[in-house]
């Protein structure tokens, strides 16, 4: 029998239950974005015309890791899935400092294929650390509860994200640290995030609420469902458009970083500031600027920022093609994604079935997003052949994004009118 709401044991439980899942979030976080930046440096070292051939890595990554990930997760419960992946996430990373270890630092040509490893898996990996947190919240918080806290926990796993990136440039710059160190350290703080997973989890039992039943189905089924569901597959093509902008802005990163930044660990301390300066832009817009532009303007208009910087970003880039403009240009993308437009999209998924959620929103958040990445790649390669310029460059990116607003109109104008119905 479930407790009454408002008794005072359950508001005592809710709160632990909810900073115990901050904590996770946010040690889990702090774990991969001290990683990232690594991840990142190895795609300078690989330059440009590698990046098809990396991000077909990191689409195959996704359909072997994730996958399973989602099977799992809809057929266990989290005190028994969140362990098993935390603990498996974890021996993999220290698998990955024993290899750093016995290879030279940023030594990457030495060791090709552990690169290749590294890349691929680390983006199954950004993708499935974060969602164990939220995996285990919605279990068992009930909605109202989950209007109340959730927002916490969001705050709490951008605070480790920051965390995480700080720790990466100190490491870099002023312990001068070989990578492996970094991968140890990731490692142990997963293990610190399954420490705050088992606290969590008798507060999560005080709370008693009982795991709400998903729609069922496999990846062919989820495949149907995006084929004849109109709006799901405009938020897949959405999707694969913000992939393709971000591998655009990632390919001019690596040739401007890779030319202007000599010597790879500068170009990992590059690297951890931009996202570091990043992040810290995010939790000052989440802490005061999110929610009361979710609450005020209309869903169309957030989808749209992060397009709309992105073309700004273009130009700037266009006219000062540097590594200062392109550090000013990607803090300002990541602060209007996931400040403004991701929350947004999130808002997309509200008024469709629950079958079309449960089967449909991981394939487009994974395969959609990663396809796009591997079209942006292929596009940015293209685009650097001999006889094409920046110009051209710019306004193939630009003809993207255009297209991005259009599709973010109308579906921000979509989801109104089907939440009004």
């Amino acid at each position: 029998m479930l407790p009454p709401l408002g008794s005072e044991a359950t508001r005592s439980a809710e709160l632990r239950a909810t900073w115990a899942i901050a904590a996770m979030s946010a040690a889990g976080l702090c774990g991969t974005f001290l990683l990232r930046p690594l991840r990142d440096q190895f795609g300078i070292d690989q330059g440009t015309a590698q990046l098809p051939w990396l991000y077909s890595l990191t689409l195959l990554a996704t359909v072997v890791a994730v996958v399973p990930f989602w099977w799992l997760a809809n057929r266990m419960p989290s005190r028994r899935f969140v362990p098993i992946v935390l603990h498996v996430c974890a021996a993999l990373i220290a698998a990955l400092a024993i290899g750093l270890s016995l290879m030279g630092d940023y030594a990457w040509r030495e060791q090709q294929w552990l690169g290749e490893l590294f890349w691929g898996g680390f983006s199954a990996l950004n993708v499935a650390v974060p969602a164990l947190a939220w995996i285990h919240a919605v279990e068992h918080f009930r909605p109202e509860a989950a209007r109340r806290r959730f927002g916490w926990i969001a705050i709490g796993a951008t605070l480790g994200a920051v965390t995480g990136l700080a720790l990466a440039g100190w490491l870099a710059k002023d312990l001068e640290a070989p990578p492996w160190v970094g991968a140890l350290l990731a490692a142990g703080l997963l293990e610190v995030a399954f420490v705050a997973f088992l606290v969590s989890l008798r507060p999560c039992r005080e709370l008693g609420t009982a795991r709400q039943e998903v729609a069922r189905g496999g990846l062919i089924e989820g495949l149907r469902v995006l084929a004849t569901d109109r709006r799901a597959l405009g938020i897949g093509c959405y999707m694969m458009l913000l992939g393709m902008l971000a591998t655009a802005f990632y390919a001019a990163q690596t040739s401007l970083v890779g030319a202007e930044i000599a010597g790879a660990r500068n170009q990992h301390v590059w690297l951890a500031s931009v996202e570091f300066w990043s992040q810290s832009l995010v939790l000052l817009l989440q802490l005061f600027a999110t929610g009361v532009l979710l609450t005020r303007m209309p869903a169309a208009v957030l989808l749209v920022s992060l397009p709309v910087v992105s073309i700004v970003g273009l130009g700037a880039l266009w006219l000062a093609p540097a590594v200062l403009t392109m550090q000013l240009v990607q803090i300002g993308r990541r602060g209007a994604q996931y400040a403004f437009e991701k929350p947004a999209r999130e808002v997309l998924y509200t008024p469709l079935a629950l079958a079309t959620k449960h089967k449909v929103k991981f394939l487009l958040d994974t395969f959609a997003f990663r396809l796009g990445d591997l079209l942006g790649a292929f596009l940015a390669v293209w685009l650097q052949r001999p006889g094409a310029g920046l110009g051209a460059s710019v306004l193939a990116a630009m003809g993207v994004a255009v297209v991005w607003i259009v599709l973010g109109i109308a579906l921000g104008r979509n989801a109104r009118s089907a939440r009004a119905a």
